[in-house]
């Protein structure tokens, strides 16, 4: 069933299953980026816990690709009629030249979700691939069978990290993002970054009223080619076509202007912009020449090239930033920092859906991971759609959106495919009993197992407030089995006696609890707070209680995810208060080209 798409959908879930479904309209989706595994044959971890927490590490996934049966038989599959022909193809000519590799597994595993994606985009939609030099260039291929080498756009170079130190190659500092469009006639909005403060000094010079002047020549009021219309007539004695061409007037003249400037004669533009003081007439001047002033707003069209570079502070004229610092990359301390793998800036993410999504379209992350592209489309009023194999990412993604924009968040978006009733908790027990373990947790509010092994009695913690900066633990035990007796509430309970700083115990069981293990319960002793509030030691809760809304008895919960401090927002327009008496920073990596504009529209 497919669900409206005028909503924000959050789904937990293959993305293959997903796309195949249904639940994502082909053609509904005007900018897909992805962040996908890179084959870097590592296992990531999520960071746990808050300011003064002993932080713990939560293994999220393994990108470890690996040939197998599993994947011989995904090859044939595609190849042998699930694939478009031309994309059938480049699999079978990857494969002779990787052979049964770690690397082909994973072109295989990406290419069917690449045509799924595609799929899915608007005929104006574009997408954005995001991956590391080891696998960009494969990746490139298929994508070039299957939009078409002309709609591929540009290989973006973003740096990812501040620096490496390798002793036998150079340091490798950045990610590609590989941007191709649907069709070539796509949405594509220009992202501007400010001039350098060197730029606009000595090419602008500032008047008394405070706005800066354009005064390096170069505007000019004509076009090449003289015509018989109005725009070849004479204005105030200057006849252009005695001079083979013909009057145009500049776009940034006719962006100072009134809306119903546009509706006017070329003759009467002219006239209306020289009233308006934005045409001058100067003696001793050939031409009339129009006035240019330096605007919020202005600056050179962003290139391929997006490298955040510290220590350029001042360079930038209107802010104190550093050159490029909206798409900074996350350093170790980065007050964004969730804990996750792989985590992207929510600045690179505003970049891409600035360009490449209009106001009132749709962004789709299939990877979502923690949740980036997801709080950039929040932050710029876009329609989102997320999808993820872990539910712990879907779990980090809820608590990361509460914690930036406040609990009222929830109501504005639909989680798909977490169990919502009893007959889908079992569901999730009997597919993934490990996940339904992180579920159950979750519902909790508590920290999952750390990986996939013998829990030894736990499956979880909670941390609680102890006083001002005191912590403590209450361990959390899942069951999803029917076999329930005592000797799992006493197994409890032992665990909780010989872990360090743990006071607490809770059972959450997705069967009915027996007599028998309420009475053990209730002989388990209780724990008084720092203010003297008691609480049983040892509480019992049914996956069918939390989901009628019933809660723990237990002192305030430290919420289970590092949380990102609210990030001051870079200063992107131009502020051009500039004092001529200040001294002028030394240009560090300054951008190269930063010519004015000057485009004519008649």
């Amino acid at each position: 069933m497919v669900t409206d798409m005028t909503g924000n959908r959050l789904f937990y879930g293959d993305n293959l299953d997903v796309l195949r479904s249904g639940d994502v309209s082909a053609g509904s989706v005007d900018l897909v980026y992805l962040d996908p595994p890179f084959n870097s044959n590592r296992i990531y971890n999520v960071l746990f816990g808050a300011a003064g927490d002993a932080q713990a590490q939560v293994q999220a996934f393994d990108d470890t690709w690996k040939w197998s049966n599993q994947t011989e038989q995904a090859y044939e599959q595609l190849v042998g009629g699930g694939l478009p022909p031309q994309v059938s193809d480049a699999l079978e000519a990857m494969r002779g030249l990787l052979r049964e590799s770690n690397l082909m597994a994973y072109l295989i595993n990406m290419t069917p979700r690449l045509v799924e994606l595609h799929k899915a985009l608007k005929s104006t939609g574009s997408m954005y691939v995001h991956c590391d030099p080891t696998a960009s260039h494969y990746l490139k291929v298929i994508l070039d069978t299957i939009f078409g080498p002309a709609q591929f756009k540009n290989e973006i170079i973003w740096r990812r990290t501040g620096a490496h130190g390798p002793q036998s190659s150079f340091g490798p500092i950045h990610d590609v993002i590989l941007f191709y469009t649907k069709t070539q006639n796509y949405y594509f909005n220009v992202v501007r970054r400010p001039y350098t403060l060197k730029h606009v000094r000595t090419r602008y010079t500032q008047q008394s009223d405070g706005r800066w002047k354009f005064t390096s020549g170069g505007n000019v009021l004509t076009g090449a080619g003289a015509t018989e219309g109005e725009s070849g007539r004479t204005w105030r004695g200057f006849n252009p076509t005695l001079k083979g061409r013909h009057w145009a007037v500049p776009g940034f003249v006719s962006a100072q202007m009134p809306p119903n400037f546009v509706e006017l004669g070329v003759l009467d533009k002219l006239e209306a912009a020289y009233q308006a003081g934005l045409i001058e007439i100067k003696p001793g001047r050939a031409w009339p020449e129009p006035v240019r002033y330096l605007e919020p707003g202005d600056g050179s069209p962003v290139g391929d090239i997006w490298a955040y570079q510290p220590g350029t502070e001042g360079v930038v004229a209107g802010t104190g930033g550093c050159i490029d610092e909206d798409v900074a990359y996350l350093g170790p301390t980065s007050p964004e920092r969730l804990g996750y793998p792989t985590q992207k800036p929510v600045g690179l993410l505003e970049r891409i859906i600035n360009a490449s999504c209009p106001p009132d379209g749709v962004v789709l992350d299939p990877f979502c991971g923690c949740g980036t592209t997801l709080d950039a489309a929040v932050n710029l009023n876009r329609t989102w759609i997320g999808i993820d194999i872990t539910y712990l990412s879907i779990d980090l993604i809820r608590n990361r959106l509460r914690t930036t924009h406040g609990e009222s968040i929830d109501s504005t978006y639909e989680v798909l495919g977490v169990p919502a009733d009893l007959a889908s908790a079992h569901d999730l027990f009997h597919r993934s009993p490990f996940d339904f373990e992180r579920w159950a947790v979750s519902l909790v509010r508590g920290t999952p197992n750390t990986k996939q092994v013998g829990d030894k009695g736990s499956d979880g913690v909670i941390r609680f407030v102890t006083g001002k900066k005191g912590r403590a633990n209450a361990i959390v035990s899942v069951k999803g089995g029917k076999q329930l007796t005592p000797s799992m509430v006493r197994d409890l309970e032992g665990v909780v006696a010989k872990t360090k700083n743990a006071e607490m115990g809770v059972l959450i069981t997705l069967h009915p609890t027996t007599k028998g293990m309420r009475d053990a319960a209730a002989t388990g002793g209780t724990y008084r707070d720092w203010v003297g509030n008691v609480y049983s030691k040892i509480q019992m809760v049914s996956v069918e209680e939390l989901l009628g809304g019933a809660k723990l008895s237990m002192p305030p919960v430290v919420p289970p995810y590092t949380e990102a401090q609210k990030k001051v927002a870079v200063v992107q327009q131009l502020a051009f208060g500039i004092d001529e008496d200040e001294d002028m920073p030394a240009e560090v990596g300054v951008m190269p080209d930063e010519a004015d504009e000057s485009d004519a529209e008649v």
